[in-house]
């Protein structure tokens, strides 16, 4: 919702332009426009890889429980 890509792989598989020029009498009119399609997994109406910015956050491992005694019997080299 009104962000558009501009550079880099997903530029070229999101973004479609066309450019037409028109002769009038007094110089030339141009028009520039750029669509960027819909994400589609099906990609059958727009691309079928995401955008990469798009952020996937999973569930938390669990915290493994670590004791602060020493080890009897074993030397540390420091």
């Amino acid at each position: 919702d009104g962000y558009m890509v501009s550079s880099g792989q997903p530029a070229l598989q999101y973004i479609d332009g066309a450019v037409r020029h028109v002769l009038l009498r007094q110089g030339v009119l141009g028009i520039k426009v750029k669509i960027m399609k819909d994400y589609d997994p099906t990609g059958k109406r727009g691309p079928r890889l995401p955008l990469p910015d798009v952020v996937k956050v999973l569930e938390p491992k669990e915290d493994e429980y670590v004791s602060d005694k020493p080890i009897v019997g074993k030397e540390v080299d420091a």
